[in-house]
């Protein structure tokens, strides 16, 4: 398959604003991989920039990414009013358009959605990959008026962890700050605890050695494992929750994973 470009050949839009870059390969032998990334980030950093889309594409299937409302080609998409679960719904919208089946890929707060869809729709993933995955709903508790007169163009916020996490929404260029916020506001009003759904289907856990953001991350592997399905945790040295995506090694591990 020829080196991919970006943007994708065809995409489109879902109900909730999600938009869907698709990369068809001619003639797929798996599932379509389901690229979800992180917090303020997008198709184009988290995975075009940061290479993923040809070896994913070398193991001989179609990739499939979305943009989260709020962000990269769904930038004008005003999170407002969503939560995960309309979230959730269009990712099964996707997946059962893509066939019915996804090897799916989250990232952060990609793969917070990530582990819910497969916990709740294990008969759409093929498998399951996680990086930086947070274990508790804590890293989503942020003071909401704070973050939303940030974004507006107001003071920076005086809550410590408002301020830590919500300024991250600025390291992009061509950001809509106030629609980024919305997201992850949106997203903190749904109580996120992966130990209360788990999925059944074969799982890898990525982390870094300096994530903080998904310390814990080993214990989730061991839940998929007690639910009856393979998994496994991989720890990538020296690398944090900014820089995991770069690594050589988290790459090779996943595409060891798919093609195993």
């Amino acid at each position: 398959m020829a080196r991919l470009q970006y943007p994708a050949p065809s995409f489109q839009r879902t109900v909730n604003g999600l938009t869907v870059h698709a990369w068809e390969h001619p003639q797929p032998d798996a599932p379509p991989v389901l690229l979800v990334h992180g917090f303020a980030s997008n198709t184009l950093f988290n995975w075009v920039k940061t290479g993923w889309l040809d070896p994913l594409a070398g193991t001989g299937r179609s990739i499939l990414s979305v943009d989260l409302p709020g962000h990269g080609a769904s930038s004008e998409v005003s999170p407002s009013g969503l939560r995960a679960q309309d979230v959730l719904r269009d990712l099964h919208q996707v997946a059962e358009q893509a066939g019915g089946k996804v090897e799916l890929h989250g990232y952060s707060m990609g793969a917070r959605l990530s582990w819910q869809f497969a916990a709740i729709r294990p008969e759409l993933v093929s498998t399951l990959v996680v990086g930086g995955l947070p274990v508790s709903d804590e890293v989503y508790q942020v003071e909401a008026e704070q973050a939303r007169r940030w974004a507006s163009g107001g003071p920076e916020p005086a809550d410590e962890t408002t301020r830590r996490f919500i300024t991250v929404a600025s390291a992009l260029p061509n950001q809509n700050l106030p629609h980024v916020v919305e997201l992850r506001l949106a997203l903190a009003k749904d109580h996120y605890d992966p130990t209360a759904e788990v999925p059944a289907v074969p799982t890898l856990v990525v982390a870094g050695t300096k994530d903080e953001i998904a310390a814990g991350s080993p214990h989730l592997a061991d839940l998929v494992s007690a639910a009856g399905a393979e998994s496994r945790f991989v720890e990538i040295p020296g690398r944090n929750h900014i820089n995991a995506l770069t690594a050589r090694e988290y790459k090779q591990e996943v595409l060891s994973f798919l093609t195993g």
